[in-house]
C-alpha cells in the first residue's frame, strides 16, 4: 500500500472535488449495455458519475508488484545547524500515455478530452515538483486497419463482442507479426506535426503542450476497426517491436507511468491480462514495476459492473483506477482535471527520482 495513494481508493473524484478523502460512501457504476448495437457504439441510457472502482471489484489480484512500505515524502528542509538541504524527493519523470478509442463513433468523445485536457495540465503542473520531465503521447486501439483502409464490422451484447475467437484473432494483428503501417496502430505513437510525442518540462509554457494534445486527440479519428483492443493498445506500446516508432517515450528510473484509456466500447483485446501487464511492467522495472503505473480512463460503465477484459487490466497493477463515464461528457475536466493530477502529483513524491 502507497500511503501518499490513499486518496486513489474507493470514490476518489467525488472526494477529490469536495476535498476530503477517506468515506466510504459514493455512488457505484450502473450496468448497461442490453440489447446489440452495430459497427463501435454501445450507447447508454444511462449515464453514471464520474466515479473510481469500488472496493468490492472482482479484478484478479496484481502478479507481480513488488509493493512498497516506505515512509510519504519527507520536506525539503535546511539542517538549521549545517545550512544544507535534504536530498531532493519526488519523481524526476512522468510519461502520459492516452489510448484513443478510434474507431466510428468517436468524434464526439475525442472532442470533449481534448476540451478537457488543458485544465488537467495545469492542475498537474501545480502538482509536480518544479522541473519535472513530462512526456505526452496517444496510440489508438486500432490491431488492423492499414493506410489504404480496412472492412470491421462487429456486434456487442451484453458488454462483450458476439464475434467468435477467431473472428476477433483475424482483426489482431500485433506489430511484431506485422507492421500495418498506420499512424497509432498497433500501440504505435500516434505522430502529430512532425512529433511522436510531446515533450516539456513543468517550469516550460503549457500552451504548446496544449495545443498539441487537443490537434492529436482528435485528428486520431474514426478510421480505426470496430474491433477495439483498448489493453493491447496500451501494452504494445511497450513492446519491443515499437521500439523503433516509440523511441524515448518510456523513461524508468524515476519515472511515474500513467495508461490513460479512452473507448466506448468494451475491450476485444484477445491475450491474457498478465501478458499486458507484464509488457508494460517490463519497462519499469528500475523504477518499480507496478509502484510506478497508474490507470485511468473515460469508459463505458458495463465494463466495471462486467469486470470486462479493459476493466481486468486498468485494475492489474494494485490500485483501483480513476476513471468516469465516457457518456457524461460535461465531467471529463472533472476526470482528468483535479482528481487525476492529484493522483500523479501523489506518485511523483512517492517515488525517488533517477539517479
Amino acid at each position: 500500500m502507497r500511503p501518499l495513494k490513499a486518496c486513489r481508493y474507493p470514490h476518489l473524484l467525488l472526494l477529490s472535488l469536495a476535498g476530503a478523502c477517506g468515506s466510504d460512501d459514493g455512488p457505484n457504476a450502473t450496468s448497461f449495455g442490453e440489447g446489440s448495437v452495430t459497427e463501435t457504439t454501445t450507447t447508454s441510457s444511462t449515464t453514471v458519475p464520474a466515479t473510481t472502482a469500488d472496493s468490492s471489484s472482482t479484478a484478479p489480484a496484481d502478479t507481480s508488484s513488488s509493493e512498497s512500505s516506505g515512509a510519504g515524502p519527507k520536506l525539503d528542509v535546511g539542517a538549521p545547524e549545517t545550512g544544507t538541504t535534504a536530498p531532493a524527493e519526488g519523481c524526476t519523470f512522468v510519461d502520459l500515455l492516452f489510448v484513443v478509442d478510434n474507431s466510428l463513433s468517436m468524434s464526439e468523445y475525442q472532442t470533449a478530452l481534448a476540451a478537457a485536457f488543458p485544465d488537467f495540465v495545469d492542475e498537474m503542473y501545480s502538482q509536480l515538483p518544479p522541473g519535472t520531465d513530462l512526456h505526452v503521447g496517444i496510440t489508438t486501439t486500432d490491431f488492423f486497419c492499414t493506410p489504404d483502409g480496412c472492412s470491421c464490422s462487429e456486434f456487442v451484447f451484453n458488454c462483450e463482442s458476439t464475434a467468435s475467437d477467431s473472428t476477433i484473432l483475424d482483426h489482431y494483428v500485433t506489430p511484431d507479426v506485422s507492421d500495418n503501417g498506420t499512424n497509432g496502430g498497433q500501440g504505435k505513437l500516434f505522430e502529430q506535426d512532425g512529433m511522436a510525442f510531446f515533450a516539456t518540462t513543468t517550469d516550460s509554457d503549457p500552451m504548446p503542450l496544449k495545443q498539441w494534445f487537443t490537434a492529436a486527440a482528435t485528428a486520431a479519428g474514426e478510421d480505426g476497426c470496430s474491433f477495439e483492443m483498448s489493453s493491447a493498445g496500451a501494452a504494445y506500446a511497450a513492446h519491443p517491436a515499437n521500439a523503433g516508432a516509440n523511441a524515448g517515450f518510456f523513461r524508468d528510473a524515476g519515472a511515474v507511468l500513467m495508461v490513460f484509456i479512452l473507448s466506448d466500447e468494451p475491450d476485444k483485446s484477445p491475450e491474457s491480462i498478465a501478458t499486458y501487464h507484464d509488457m508494460l511492467a517490463a519497462a519499469k522495472t528500475e523504477c518499480g514495476g507496478d509502484e510506478c503505473i497508474l490507470t485511468a480512463g473515460l469508459l463505458d460503465p458495463c465494463v466495471e459492473s462486467s469486470n470486462q477484459t479493459v476493466w481486468q487490466f486498468l485494475n492489474a497493477f494494485g490500485e483501483v483506477p480513476t476513471w468516469g463515464s465516457i457518456d457524461d461528457t460535461q465531467t471529463y475536466a472533472d476526470v482528468i482535471g483535479t482528481a487525476l493530477a492529484q493522483v500523479v502529483g501523489e506518485t511523483c513524491m512517492s517515488i525517488p527520482p533517477a539517479g
